[in-house]
């Protein structure tokens, strides 16, 4: 896939994310309600949209450094820094979670 669409699909992703995660606000303030599943996955994806606009995908960066992938699979081929923003992703979803919860 090349570069420019990945990052027009992290865009789309990152921008649907952000409009969910702002509506699951102003549900919860403005009428006491919120969907806790929404709540958690919208800023998650918020998060895995703006990686995948920053950098290349864990394929391509594996690529680009030269790494045989044929013989990986699976969470074998995720590098340490799409980990991190994968930990990112679950720490703000998690975060925001709580937030909303304890309004």
């Amino acid at each position: 896939m090349s570069r420019w669409k990945q990052q027009l699909g992290g865009l789309f992703i990152a921008l649907i994310s952000a409009g969910l995660t702002v509506w699951s606000w102003r549900t919860a303030l403005g009428e006491g309600y919120y969907y806790p599943k929404a709540s958690m996955l919208s800023p998650a994806f918020c998060v895995v949209g703006l990686g995948l606009i920053l950098f290349p995908g864990y394929r391509e960066e594996r690529v680009a450094r030269g790494e045989d992938i044929s013989g990986m699979s699976g969470w074998k081929l995720i590098t340490a820094r799409w980990w991190a923003i994968l930990v990112v992703a679950l720490v703000v979803g998690i975060g925001n979670y709580f937030l909303l919860s304890s309004l």
